[in-house]
């Protein structure tokens, strides 16, 4: 019987988190079947699929990872785009982590034993993964191409985000090779899949991109809401201050940040529930309402590692 290894990204998954999930898989089982190995890698999720992975998937006769809610002893797991115990599977730390790939900071993910562990300061972790094939000489199935260049380009916002590295510029020349896509066309068409403002649930508005962060004394949820229509995102703004309370009021979070993105104009809105002093401080601003930052683009390098910094 083949050792079976789940590849998973992390919870409230983002397009990067499953579609880096997926080409990661493909890439393990083709160099095991190349080095004779008898072995299993199976994708895997930990919520529903956001709008544009969703698209892109049947677009290319893609298999929706299983969803799975924990894992336990004996399973074995590779964690993709994360490695903090609050963004991960319930029960990780029953099972036995065997690799990490990702582009984040190290965070409180620990083992037993010495693993793989392929960590680096790029766009996306499809970049990563794009790279393991190109560095292994593995050929790339035009469907996975499609899936790791979506990725890329959702995670660095059509390379606008300051996250975005010249590494992620030549994967991307790479990956449009193999698809035969422009990526900025590509990049709008995404984007577009993610709907009308006014049609979202505010659990999907608030909650389909939000990470858990540990601070001094607690935890806050730091979440973005990308989008091509500011004005009818902003709308919504009192709607989804009172879905981010009663999140605070269900799992005792400091703060809840949302960064409503706008990407055409490259800046986010800060709109924070809970204890603003944090946030206040940091940026030298008053959270109080609504605040436009020109220029933030990024959750992970311009919000999440300064607030993490001053503590």
């Amino acid at each position: 019987m083949a050792d079976k290894i789940l590849i998973v990204g992390h919870k409230n998954p983002d397009n990067d988190a499953v579609s880096a999930a997926i080409g990661l898989a493909y890439f393990e089982n083709e160099l095991a079947r190349r080095r004779g190995e008898d072995a299993e890698y199976q994708p895997v999720r930990l919520g529903p699929l956001p709008p544009e992975t969703e698209w892109n998937l049947a677009e290319n006769g893609i298999p929706v990872p299983e969803l799975i809610e924990w894992v336990g002893e004996g399973d074995k797991v590779i964690l993709v785009d994360h490695n903090e115990l609050s963004q991960a599977v319930d029960g990780l730390t029953e099972a036995e982590v065997v690799g990490i790939v990702d582009h984040h900071r190290i965070g409180d993910v620990t083992t037993s034993a010495p693993i793989y562990m392929s960590v680096f300061p790029w766009g996306s972790s499809a970049t990563v993964v794009a790279m393991f094939y190109r560095w292994h000489d593995i050929d790339m199935p035009v469907g996975i191409a499609n899936v790791l260049l979506s990725a890329i380009l959702t995670d660095t916002v059509i390379l606008k985000s300051p996250t975005a590295t010249k590494v992620d510029e030549e994967v991307i020349a790479y990956l449009e090779g193999i698809t035969g896509k422009n990526h900025v066309e590509f990049g709008q068409e995404l984007f577009r899949c993610r709907g009308r403002e006014e049609d979202l649930a505010i659990e999907t508005y608030v909650g389909a991109d939000a990470k858990e962060f540990s601070v001094a004394g607690g935890t806050v949820l730091i979440a973005q809401h990308e989008t091509v229509d500011l004005p009818a995102a902003m709308k919504r703004e009192d709607e989804a201050r009172a879905y981010m309370r009663s999140l605070i009021s269900e799992h005792g979070y400091g703060f809840v940040l949302l960064l409503v993105t706008d990407i055409l104009n490259e800046g986010s809105n800060f709109i924070v529930e809970g204890d603003h002093t944090l946030v206040d401080k940091v940026f030298s601003i008053d959270s109080s309402s609504a605040v436009w930052m020109p220029g933030v683009l990024s959750r992970k390098k311009q919000v999440a590692a300064p607030i993490l910094a001053a503590q």
